[in-house]
């Protein structure tokens, strides 16, 4: 493991405990030729984000399939410790490409070993109940080979071991902490995150109506920062989410709202969801 690729990836923030076990329990799966990979959850030290990732997401595993990662959640820094951040699923390449997961690491390990793949969690969010995630579960194990069973369980058993998880109803927990944090939003975003509570009030909670034709030429700029230029921070924050999710927002596509992101989060204070921002390339 890269300590000081994984210390610059969580900047400020002390990594959870939770975070280092997964790399050592990574170490000693590779000793007997195993890896946390064969269950679609590969804790990662080094991210490069992408469009859709929230500027405010510090990404700790991957399933190893289509960019699907998974992350804290810091709400723009307004979480102090990560053990009590949200954490999100991001899926680049489906609709909806950013979902809400777990209170927290803890609950989100329930989760995720309460399943044969952790990958599946990005299609059991949409699921409306538990007999259609045991329907996947026989699917995806039908052309599985013996010996990747026995695998995938011995790498389950051990994790649950060393985490003290415990089985979870899937659906269950998901339908309930998408609802709360519905609940908790100030306001609401594109991306289905919203903002949470914040200690600052709001005057108006007006949310910046994009082109539908996702236009970013000079005229659709000015419009955007007159409205920037009466927002309140609250409205400023769900600008960003929405302008992330509804543009490109890297280098060689919709560059001028890139620009905006990262002169924007710079004015805020939020330096490092800036440069992750500018990462983007």
């Amino acid at each position: 493991m890269g300590y000081e690729e994984l210390k610059e990836l969580y900047g400020s923030y002390e990594i959870p405990r939770e975070i280092h076990q997964l790399f050592q329990l990574e170490e000693e799966f590779a000793g007997k030729g195993l890896s946390l990979g064969q269950i679609g959850f590969q804790p990662i030290n080094q991210f490069h984000p992408y469009a859709i990732t929230p500027p405010d997401l510090i990404a700790f595993a991957s399933t190893g399939g289509d960019g699907i990662h998974f992350g804290f959640l810091t709400d723009f820094h307004s979480v102090p410790d990560l053990n009590e951040a949200p954490i999100v699923c991001v899926t680049p390449t489906n609709d909806q490409p950013i979902r809400y997961m777990a209170r927290n690491i803890r609950e989100f390990l329930d989760l995720a070993f309460s399943i044969v793949y952790v990958e599946m969690l990005e299609t059991i969010w949409t699921f409306e109940n538990e007999q259609q995630v045991q329907e996947l579960a026989t699917e995806f194990g039908k052309d599985t080979p013996r010996k990747w069973k026995k695998d995938r369980e011995r790498i389950l058993t051990r994790c649950r071991e060393v985490f003290g998880t415990k089985k979870v109803d899937v659906v269950s927990y998901l339908h309930e902490v998408k609802k709360e944090r519905t609940a908790s939003k100030r306001m609401s975003t594109l991306d289905g995150l919203g903002v949470g509570d914040r200690n600052f009030e709001t005057t108006s909670g007006k949310s910046f109506t994009f082109s539908e034709e996702r236009k970013c030429d000079e005229k659709e700029m000015k419009r955007m920062r007159l409205f920037l230029s009466q927002a309140d921070e609250l409205e400023k924050l769900a600008f960003i989410r929405d302008a992330n999710y509804w543009y490109i927002v890297t280098s060689g596509y919709d560059e001028a709202v890139w620009e905006l992101l990262q002169e924007l989060l710079t004015s805020m204070g939020l330096n490092v969801e800036a440069e992750f921002v500018a990462e983007r390339c």
